[in-house]
Order: C-alpha cells, then structure tokens, then sequence
C-alpha cells in the first residue's frame, strides 16, 4: 500500500515538471521582431511621353515615267532594278523627225530676219520722207505696222526653233528622280505616243522612307491639351522604328507632319515619320511599330508598380517609410505607367522613401527595419 502511494506522488510530481517545461506555452512580455522592409528613395526626374503605334511604310516620291514625244524606241538605256539618279537617260526615242524640224524652223527663223533688216530699211527710209513731206502719214503707218507685224514674226519663228529643241531633247527619256527603277513595260522598237497613259517604268525613291502611323484622336488631344496647360513640355519628336520579329531599326525617324483632318470612321489621326534608309532595308508596304516622342514632363516621381496597391474604389496607395522607421499610409494619385513604374500624379515628393517588400505584413504606425534601399526608381 505504502509502495502505491509513493508511485502515484511521484507520477505526479513528474506531470508537473513536464507541464512546468513545455516550450510552447507564452512567456510574458514577448514580442515579434520588426518586419524587414526595402525600400525606394524617390527622385524627380524629365519623363518622355511615348506612344507606340502601328505604321506602314511609303515611298518618299514614286514617278510613273512616260514618253513626251511620239517616236520609235531605239534603245533601253538602264538595267532594270538598278539605282538610277534623277537626269539619266532611261531611253532613246528617234529623233530624226525631230530634227528635220528644227532644220526647218531655223530656216524660217533666218527668212524672218532677213525680212525684219528689210521692213527696218523701209521704215527708216519713210521716217525721212515724212519728215521732207514725200510721204503721207497714211503711208509711214502702214510700214510702221508692217515692221512690227515682221517683229511679232520674228519672236514667233524664235519660239519654234526651241520648241523644236526641246522636242529632241525629249527624244532622250530622262528619270526625273533618283531611286530604285522597275522593269521596263516597252521594248526596243515600240512606238509611243506622248503622254500615253501606259507607263514605260517606275521609279521609287526608298532613302527618306516613309511610315504612316495612325493615332486615336483623343490621345493626341490629350497631348495637346496638357501642352497647353504646362504640365508637358515640347520636345523634339523622335522617333523608334520596331520590327515583328522584336528587331529594332538602328536609325531614328523624325515626324514629319499629321494630318489636319480626322477620319470619321475610325477617329483616327494619320501621322507620317521620316527615316534614313541609305541601306535600302525599308520598303514600301513594310509594317512596324514606331515609338513616337511627343512630349516630356519635367519634375516628374515615378514610383515601382510592386509599391503601390489599390482598394476597391480604384484608389492607389503606398506606405511610406516615416520617421524613426515608422510606417505612414499614404494616398496618391497616378498617370500612365512607364516601364514598371507609375507616374506619380500627386502624394508623393522627391527624397521620400517607399515601401516596396513586405507590404502585407505592414501597417500604418508600425516600426520596421529598412533593409536596403535602392535611390531612384525607374
């Protein structure tokens, strides 16, 4: 009996020591270590307002070549697909018709001067005789008017000779731009006829290249309207040309103009950018995507995206790293995103700093431990 007693007292001694020990149980005045945070020093900084929008490119100049005089062709005078510069002679057209009237309207010119020296004579002689009173007044008009009949003569056998000039020298089919020439529509022994509506070639200019690019109306509104109030800046429109296949063009384009007119269709505004293409590696009908500058904000605070949480309304907010590393709640308002960044509209100043890891385990008036701070976003 003695024995059992023993055993149970000392079971239960042995309870109240393992209860006395568990680890699990709270200590009084334990407290959880301050949650480590990192963060972003803010700084204001010129943003650039960029848009990317869809383009197609389109020859500088295009010139549909066709003959000015009528004629057997002779000769095809370029390889076709070459380069070719503005002045080089494409073909040459027979010019013996050509020719053969200028030979005759010189002629005539050389009749009508030998008749001109002759009507000047007459008229110098009766200029005297008026003045001696052999001649009528009557008389003196009429070889006055005949001198200035033969004068008019003159002008109008001076103005066939070149006529007939520039006929010949039309005969010899000029390009009138420099580019890349197309193949050849009229062969060695065609006759053409001026002006005929049947192109002989083409010739496409390619070095500028143009690419038309389409933008929504407001959003080139918007652009303008925030130029106007001075919160955007002008800048000098640049641009980036980007392939589909994520290739980039090594040259920048610069803006040209854009239309004055919307299209009602679609409310859409038609801009036109200029590249250097010396290489030729931009053709008409080439599709890409030009990177457009239009405009910049000065003093601007970009803020990291992982920052920043919204509520159900839509507000943004962020936490702030406060004094003595307390945690300050913070509304803001933010504009276009830049990179993974927001534009920070208002809320924030530069030389603030902002929470970006942790933020679900933060709060407004809690202590944290800065971990590491990076000193500009963006």
């Amino acid at each position: 009996m003695k024995l059992n007693l023993l055993t149970l007292a000392l079971a239960s001694s042995l309870v109240a020591l393992l209860v006395g020990c568990d680890s699990t149980t709270p200590q009084a005045g334990f407290q959880m270590p301050p949650q480590q945070v990192d963060t972003v020093t803010l700084e204001s900084k010129t943003v650039l307002f960029e848009q990317q929008l869809p383009a197609r490119a389109v020859a500088a100049s295009v010139a549909e070549v066709r003959p000015q005089v009528s004629g057997i062709i002779l000769k095809r005078l370029f390889d076709e697909g070459s380069t070719v510069q503005a002045g080089d002679a494409l073909y040459q057209i027979d010019d013996a018709i050509y020719q053969a009237n200028l030979a005759s309207a010189k002629a005539e010119l050389l009749r009508s001067k030998a008749n001109l020296q002759s009507k000047s004579a007459e008229l110098k002689r009766y200029q005297q005789l008026l003045k001696d009173n052999a001649a009528s007044q009557q008389a003196f008009d009429q070889v006055q008017a005949d001198y200035l009949a033969e004068e008019a003569e003159l002008a109008v056998r001076k103005a066939a000779v070149h006529r007939a000039e520039v006929d010949i020298s039309f005969t010899k089919v000029l390009a009138p731009i420099s580019g890349i020439i197309s193949k050849s529509n009229m062969t060695e022994g065609a006759l053409v006829t001026a002006a005929q509506s049947q192109v002989l070639t083409t010739i496409t200019q390619l070095d500028p290249i143009y690419f038309d690019l389409v933008q929504a109306n407001n959003q080139l509104r918007n652009i303008r309207t925030r130029l106007a109030s001075g919160e955007l800046q002008q800048v000098e429109q640049v641009a980036r040309l980007d392939f589909s296949n994520g290739q980039s063009y090594g040259q920048t384009g610069q803006l040209q103009f854009n239309e004055v007119q919307t299209n009602p269709s679609t409310d859409t505004v038609t801009l036109r950018v200029q590249f250097s293409n010396p290489e030729q590696h931009l053709l008409p009908g080439m599709y890409g995507q030009v990177n457009l500058v239009q405009a910049q904000r000065d003093n601007s605070i970009l803020v990291p995206q992982k920052a920043v949480t919204f509520d159900r309304g839509g507000k943004a907010n962020v936490f702030v790293l406060a004094k003595e590393n307390k945690v300050e709640a913070r509304r803001i308002t933010v504009g276009r995103s830049f990179g993974q960044n927001w534009l920070v509209l208002s809320g924030l100043n530069s030389g603030e700093k902002v929470i970006t890891t942790g933020l679900q385990k933060i709060g407004p008036g809690m202590v944290v431990v800065p971990v590491s701070d990076t000193k500009q976003a963006g």
